[in-house]
């Protein structure tokens, strides 16, 4: 049994970050703007707006829309079905591409729809085909970039491409916030002024800002192998789980990640990953094709590789996955599990297929050359345990 475990998610700031973010004042912006212009001239775009989170970021969008129908990927973070019911739209599911984790929409858009374009895991959609198809029909474009921020497709990236773009600040994103965050970036002015002047936000109070700085601490301890293997250990594996939330379901009602205003203690923590941003890009494209080189075993399916996206995710498919999870934990690796929980009806099958196969390997740019070597020996050694039995 290995003595540490490598951790599924590291985030990018630090302690130091956090004290600092614990004692500025929320009541400024000035690091707040300078967040909001980096975004503006990273999408090439005038209008952005730091949200709570990106579900959060979604809603917003979507409640000052009159267009009653949504279409979503079948295969997607059940965060994003829970945006558009609490924004009281229809949900059109658009059937995935199992290969490729994206959906086609091209011909579900109608003129009364507003298509959410996921670049799922940060490989692009056929976002082009879907502008198109947008423009022609006068349909609304939302690109959904959590995952994404940095691909680009033909020199474009993507979040230029729709009418809105949203991008994530959770614990396994390009950039980390705590608890969260998001931020919108639209071409129309009026919406995003809009939704600054209409949100109904409240300022982060000190509670708030309390148990937010706890759990990023927690973040910040369990980057390191061993604390995170009894953090692990008692968590999750001490209760015979896989994941903290294995059948997560949407909320009814707004919580934290949709009440808070994004404020300035928080933008400072993300400013500075912000300065890192070529960096953070770099190194994500080093280490997809690491791992795509050194999977070798072909009961493993490795996804797809595009040589200009910037993902946030490499996902594997496996059969018997809770065994394999399972026996990777115990050789000193975890991994995350995307979308367990889909909200798309049991008729997507393929879609429930791929939810019940999926693990994420460890990535995130803290991720060193030897613990990469570790995480690939580990998956070639248990597909091939597996194969023998």
């Amino acid at each position: 049994m290995s003595l540490g475990l490598i951790p599924r998610v590291r985030v990018n700031y630090t302690f130091s970050d956090l004290l600092k973010a614990m004692f500025t004042s929320g009541k400024r912006r000035v690091v707040l703007q300078q967040c909001e212009a980096f975004f503006s001239d990273f999408f090439e775009r005038e209008h952005v707006c730091l949200t709570p989170s990106a579900r959060d970021a979604i809603y917003e969008v979507l409640v000052r829309l009159p267009q009653k129908k949504v279409l979503v990927p079948a295969y997607t973070c059940i965060a994003v079905v829970e945006a558009v019911k609490l924004a009281n739209k229809e949900i059109v599911f658009c059937d995935t591409d199992t290969r490729t984790f994206n959906a086609n929409y091209t011909e579900k858009i109608t003129p009364d729809s507003i298509v959410l374009a996921t670049h799922q895991y940060g490989l692009p959609c056929k976002i082009e085909e879907i502008a198109k198809k947008c423009k022609e029909t006068g349909a609304v474009l939302i690109e959904d970039c959590a995952t994404s921020m940095g691909t680009t497709i033909n020199g474009k990236k993507t979040g230029t491409f729709g009418d809105y773009a949203v991008v994530s600040f959770n614990a396994s994103k390009l950039y980390n916030v705590p608890p969260a965050g998001g931020v919108l970036v639209s071409k129309n002015k009026e919406m995003v002024e809009r939704i600054k002047r209409e949100a109904d936000w409240k300022p982060s109070d000190f509670k708030f800002k309390v148990k937010s700085m706890i759990r990023g601490l927690a973040f910040v301890m369990t980057k390191n192998n061993f604390v995170y293997k009894l953090f692990h250990y008692l968590t999750i594996e001490s209760k015979g789980k896989l994941q903290k939330t294995e059948h997560e379901k949407p909320a009814e009602t707004k919580t934290d990640l949709y009440n808070y205003a994004f404020t300035e203690w928080q933008a400072r923590i993300l400013y500075k990953q912000l300065q890192r941003t070529d960096y953070i890009f770099e190194r994500r494209k080093q280490l997809y094709p690491f791992y795509d080189q050194g999977i070798t075993t072909a009961l493993v399916k490795k996804p797809v590789v595009d040589d200009n996206a910037v993902c946030c995710r490499y996902a594997i498919q496996t059969e018997n996955r809770n065994e394999f999870y399972r026996r990777c934990v115990a050789k000193g690796v975890d991994m995350d599990f995307s979308h367990c929980s889909l909200g798309c009806p049991d008729s997507y099958k393929p879609e429930h297929e791929v939810a019940d196969r999926i693990l994420n390997l460890p990535f995130y740019v803290s991720l060193s050359d030897k613990e990469v070597k570790k995480v690939i020996g580990v998956v070639n050694s248990i597909a091939n345990e597996q194969q023998s039995i």
